[in-house]
């Protein structure tokens, strides 16, 4: 369990509606691109609200409790299982700003993520981290394992 930091009583967690392309969280999502792939998202806004509207998205955030400002967020999914009778999720979009990290932040976030999957009947979630995450350990902490392995294949030349 996470020991309580001199930030515990000024950040708000919750679950919110996803963003539009303008919004407080356009810095967030700028310097979480460039952490990806050295490049700002493209964010396909208009997949994400659909994935909203048929309630399968979950959207939370911290927010700093004064000025009301974004400081991290998880984006986690569900869909049915197209091989076995299951419903399962993906963990998607999950950055804290730099500011604030080692806070316990971003496994706060993920924990209640999580909490909301299990209360939409999602028995398995997954997470896809790039190969220079090197937090193995806040990994096992959150309960995921290793399952395999991801490979990727550009089809451009």
């Amino acid at each position: 369990m996470l020991a309580p930091n001199q930030h515990a009583g000024k950040i708000r967690y919750g679950t919110e509606i996803f963003p539009g392309p303008v919004s407080a969280f356009n810095r967030l999502f700028f310097h979480h691109g460039l952490e990806v792939r050295g490049i700002p998202f493209e964010l396909d806004f208009k997949r994400y609200h659909q994935i909203e509207f048929e309630k399968r998205l979950i959207w939370v955030v911290a927010r700093w409790i004064k000025s009301n400002a974004p400081i991290g967020y998880s984006c986690h999914y569900w869909y049915r299982d197209l091989n076995f009778n299951e419903r399962v999720a993906a963990d998607g979009l999950w950055f804290v700003d730099h500011r604030v990290r080692s806070l316990g932040i971003g496994f706060t976030l993920k924990l209640i993520g999580h909490d909301e999957l299990r209360k939409h009947g999602v028995v398995k979630t997954s997470d896809t981290v790039r190969n220079t995450f090197r937090h193995i350990k806040l990994m096992r902490d959150l309960g995921f394992e290793v399952a395999g392995y991801k490979w990727g294949k550009t089809l451009l030349d």
